[in-house]
């Protein structure tokens, strides 16, 4: 997408926030409901096909894409992880 007459690129946006929401979930206490459910693998089998991707995956793509490395690490360094 292109930016139009000064308007929010809005993918870079949806991004920035993903990566917002990944920074903040990472900080929290391991106690808290969120973290637990998104360090949790569910158990089971899953219907036959592609599997579907979760947001995790998603997040991680993006991560990767934009070459960030130790992002756990620079999570807890809040002056490590600047977004604009």
């Amino acid at each position: 997408m292109r930016q139009l007459y000064g308007e929010l690129d809005v993918v870079i946006e949806i991004k920035k926030g993903k990566l917002r929401w990944l920074v903040h979930v990472e900080r929290m206490s391991e106690e808290r409901v969120v973290k637990r459910l998104y360090q949790n693998t569910p158990e089971g089998s899953r219907s036959v096909g592609r599997p579907r991707l979760r947001w995790r995956d998603d997040v991680r793509e993006d991560l990767r894409r934009m070459g960030v490395t130790n992002w756990r690490i620079r999570a807890h360094r809040r002056d490590d992880w600047k977004w604009s």
